[in-house]
């Protein structure tokens, strides 16, 4: 676990530079990529896609809003929830954060064989399901 974080945190770095132009953190860049789609997202569903505390969502939508690249607003279909949308800014930042993402996943497998990325997939697939300590 350790090489996977300093792996995971060695991405972040890159990820953060790639991005400098935009000043985001990692985060907001993840939650960006995340509303990629351009679509309405519920905060419990970009919270579940993060795993971050609900403190730690909060005071980054509050920062991408500010910076006016979200919006938030009630759900109507469950209006004791929020929805958070990307604006146009949003939306152009989410596709520089998807497109430097898939550049450096490009990168880090580029000299990996068929058989190194698929254990490599399948590795992150038993991660990305493993229970989640509370």
């Amino acid at each position: 676990m350790l090489s996977m974080q300093r792996a995971t945190h060695r991405v972040g770095l890159a990820l953060e530079a790639e991005l400098s132009s935009l000043d985001l953190s990692q985060a907001e860049a993840h939650v960006l990529a995340l509303l990629g789609d351009g679509g309405s997202h519920p905060v419990g569903e970009l919270q579940q896609g993060l795993l971050h505390r609900p403190s730690t969502l909060s005071g980054i939508l509050d920062r991408l809003e500010e910076r006016r690249f979200i919006t938030r607003r009630l759900n109507p279909a469950d209006r004791r929830s929020l929805l958070v949308s990307p604006t146009r800014a949003g939306r152009a930042a989410a596709a520089a954060a998807l497109e430097a993402l898939r550049r450096l996943e490009a990168e880090a497998l580029a000299t990996a064989t068929p058989e190194q990325t698929a254990g490599f997939r399948a590795v992150v697939a038993l991660l990305s399901a493993a229970p989640r300590a509370e």
